[in-house]
């Protein structure tokens, strides 16, 4: 007995017609973001790290290894301990409390 093989036809693989902004606005909105990334999160970094080093890397790793600040790295990582899963809880039950009920000022979530 021979089995018959059907072959569907092959599938469309073309690319959906782009739908939405023209490319200037993509490339301003894109430009407005990467700017943005570099004004408040890699200047802030460069001048952190700039002044860190600024008396050389002995001084830094001196004062990294000084008692007030093995005790505020202590206190920060005690911090993110607690924070970390009350957060995630409290965020977990929030969640599931938006998607799951309606409630008066819903949409302003």
């Amino acid at each position: 007995m021979s089995t018959a093989v059907t072959h569907r036809p092959p599938e469309d693989t073309r690319q959906p017609a782009m739908v939405g902004e023209p490319p200037a606005v993509r490339r301003l909105l894109v430009g407005t973001a990467v700017a943005f990334l570099g004004l408040f999160l890699l200047l802030p970094l460069v001048v952190v790290f700039t002044l860190a080093f600024e008396k050389g890397v002995g001084a830094y790793f001196a004062a990294l290894v000084h008692p007030d600040t093995l005790k505020a790295i202590r206190l920060t990582l005690l911090g993110a301990l607690v924070a970390v899963p009350v957060g995630t809880v409290f965020g977990i039950a929030a969640s599931w409390a938006i998607a799951k009920f309606d409630f008066v000022g819903k949409h302003l979530l």
